[in-house]
Formats: structure tokens, C-alpha cells, sequence
């Protein structure tokens, strides 16, 4: 399955399940978003070997190695209608033709919350760093370092769309990516591009 299928299986789910919402009353609108300081995310993603800066221009190109993640967050703080901070912790499966491995993940993320369009598309922004632990070596990372190791340093890149209407469901991009932070942590490194649903309680 590619990466843009898969968005848009995850635009029909996500329609399907607000659509569902709608017999369920007015209780979704009855409250703003700032009410949800809970949060869990279900994402899935592509591995590739090109850098941050092709992945987020949408220029790099993908092989068939994947990433199935579940994340719960909990914000921790937050400064009126601006930014808030998060906690989160991941548990990962990768699969593919290389890799056949779990990964854990614990990271701090910062939020910015308002754009100009909220109040048509209701988006937001987010960056966190942490640390990933891989069960094993993965062989994805192998190929590009010599000295690849389970425990890397972690970034996350995030962008999350909805409509104000629905504040509980939101489509997410996410770029999640795992590297040794310049060597600080260790060596190799893996980069994903990842789309998928958040739910917020």
C-alpha cells in the first residue's frame, strides 16, 4: 500500500467515524478543544533514506520498509490559546522487507495552536524530541551506518487538521524520525513519513 492510499483510507475512516458522532448529539460542540488533555494518535509511515529537509518538501523517495505506531499523549501545559507542551509515549511496530522489530518511544513535544483558516480547518503544529528504543538492530538502519544501536535520540514534526465542528478527531502528518543527535547519543538513524487519526479525551 503506498503512502497516498493510505491517506486516503485514513480521510474515509476519519469521515466515517465523525459522521457517526453526529447521532450521538451535540456534545462534541458543546466544548473547545482545550477541554481534551488527553490525546491518542494510531499512525502509519514509509522509510526512506533521504534527509529532513527532502522529506518535508515531499521530494524524497520511499522503499517498502513501514512503521505502525500507537501514541498517548497528556498536555502537561498550556498558555492560553497559543502553544502547549505534551508528554507522550509511543509503542511501534516496523515490518517490511528488512526489519521485523518493536520500538519505544518517550518525548516532550511544543504545540502551536492558531492559524489564520482555524476556523475552516482547525490546524496546528507541533515539535518534540526523546528517546527511541529499538528490540533489536534494525537492519533498515544498518545499511546506512556502520554502528547502528537500539537506543537513538527522537524527533517529531507534526501537523493536525480537523473540523472545528469535530474538536475530538483530527487527521495528522508526521515525520518521526530516530539518529544519534550529531553523535551525542550514537550513531545511525531512520527517518518515516507518517499520516494517520488522533483522538482526543
Amino acid at each position: 500500500m503506498t503512502l497516498r492510499r493510505c491517506f486516503w483510507v485514513v480521510i474515509q475512516l476519519c469521515i466515517v467515524l465523525s459522521s457517526s458522532n453526529v447521532s450521538a448529539g451535540s456534545s462534541d460542540t458543546e466544548e473547545t478543544g482545550t477541554d481534551y488533555k488527553w490525546f491518542v494518535s494510531i499512525y502509519w509511515g514509509l522509510h526512506t533514506h533521504e534527509d529532513l529537509a527532502k522529506m518535508a518538501t515531499f521530494r524524497a523517495d520511499y522503499d517498502d520498509n513501514s512503521l505502525a505506531v500507537l501514541a498517548l499523549a497528556r498536555e502537561i501545559y498550556r498558555y492560553k490559546q497559543w502553544v502547549s507542551v505534551e508528554l507522550e509515549g509511543q509503542v511501534g511496530k516496523l515490518f517490511g522487507q528488512d526489519d521485523d522489530l518493536w520500538e519505544f518511544v518517550g518525548a516532550i513535544l511544543g504545540r502551536w495552536h492558531p492559524f489564520p483558516w482555524d476556523k475552516y480547518i482547525d490546524t496546528s503544529f507541533a515539535m518534540g524530541a526523546g528517546l527511541s528504543y529499538d528490540t533489536d538492530i534494525s537492519e533498515t538502519e544498518s545499511e546506512t551506518d556502520h554502528h547502528p544501536q537500539r537506543l537513538l535520540g527522537y524527533l517529531a514534526f507534526e501537523l493536525t487538521f480537523g473540523l472545528p465542528q469535530y474538536p475530538r478527531w483530527e487527521l495528522m502528518l508526521r515525520i518521526h524520525h530516530r539518529s544519534g543527535a550529531q553523535g551525542i547519543i550514537g550513531d545511525g538513524g531512520s527517518n518515516y513519513l507518517c499520516s494517520g487519526l488522533k483522538f482526543a479525551f
